[in-house]
């Protein structure tokens, strides 16, 4: 029986793009968002951390990233995320540096760094300020554009942002962002004319392969559970987090008003002493600018 399988479910993706078996669909994907010039172009690749099979029960909701190194020996760093994660730059940064740093052997010159280019695909807006699908940073100068190093490069592809039909495709990219957002309606069978490249086509099968086998149906199953779990864990927190924030806001407001109450009540007792010792009246604006401590000495 055959299921409909999202290939942005993690596990989904790395069975597309970081299998051993499948290593031209990687490559052709890694040639789109990079876009490199003629002659530049990623030729091969090799995984360094192909998808161990089985899942480990606690690898649940570990990071299914992708690492690779392509013919040139630079370091590729591939994932996908579905759920929002409140520190995603910090961890995308951390991550990088990570890949950056363990290339470094005891003795070894700094000049032996290979470039690390790290991908990532986000199934929201990171970045809502602007509606560009895919983000490239780098490191720059801020004023003269001056570029420090050629070792750094982020890619971030905002995936809500990518609306065009398979009509209006026009390059590799826009393939594989129609193919992410749009597959699991998909089947090998009905996959659009503008669609049919012989890597999205293997990575059709693959899906496919996903959806008719139990035991990879499950382990897919199982990522999307603990995707949903704790994404309803951490609706259930911020849930709670307003409730007391709310709870917060209602005692703040009530105490203000119960000083109100009590500072209109001083400050009544206070005409009355002044009327009936014959005092010069305090200024309005005098009593009702001071805190109900010292309208409680003046009285």
């Amino acid at each position: 029986m055959s299921h409909n399988v999202n290939p942005k479910n993690d596990y989904a993706f790395h069975r597309i793009f970081g299998s051993e078996h499948h290593t031209q669909i990687l490559v052709d994907l890694l040639n789109a968002v990079l876009q490199p010039p003629a002659g530049e172009q990623v030729e091969s690749v090799t995984l360094l951390n192909p998808l161990a099979e089985p899942l480990k029960l606690d690898d649940k909701l570990s990071i299914l990233d992708i690492r690779a190194c392509d013919q040139t020996g630079r370091q590729l760093h591939v994932e996908m995320q579905m759920a929002n994660h409140p520190a995603l730059k910090e961890r995308f940064l951390a991550y990088w540096a990570r890949l950056y740093s363990s290339q470094l052997r005891s003795g070894q010159p700094y000049e032996d760094l290979m470039p690390v280019v790290s991908i990532c695909f986000l199934d929201w807006r990171e970045f809502p300020q602007n509606d560009e699908v895919h983000l490239r940073f780098e490191l720059r100068e801020r004023d003269m554009n001056l570029r420090l190093s050629d070792r750094l490069a982020m890619h971030v592809l905002q995936l809500p942002n990518f609306t065009k039909g398979v009509d209006e495709l026009s390059d590799p990219l826009d393939r594989w962002l129609c193919f992410l957002n749009n597959a699991e309606r998909w089947s090998p069978d009905n996959l659009p004319e503008a669609m049919r490249t012989a890597e999205v086509e293997e990575a059709m099968s693959i899906l496919r392969t996903i959806s008719q086998d139990e035991i990879e149906w499950h382990r897919y199953l199982d990522r999307e559970k603990a995707r949903l779990d704790a994404l309803n864990w951490e609706k259930t927190l911020e849930a709670r987090e307003a409730r007391a924030q709310e709870a917060e806001a209602k005692a703040a407001e009530a105490e203000a008003a119960a000083k109100a109450a009590k500072a209109e009540g001083l400050i009544g007792q206070i005409r009355l002493c002044e009327e009936f010792l014959g005092l010069a009246p305090l200024p309005e604006e005098q009593l009702r600018s001071m805190p109900v401590e010292q309208l409680e000495r003046t009285v």
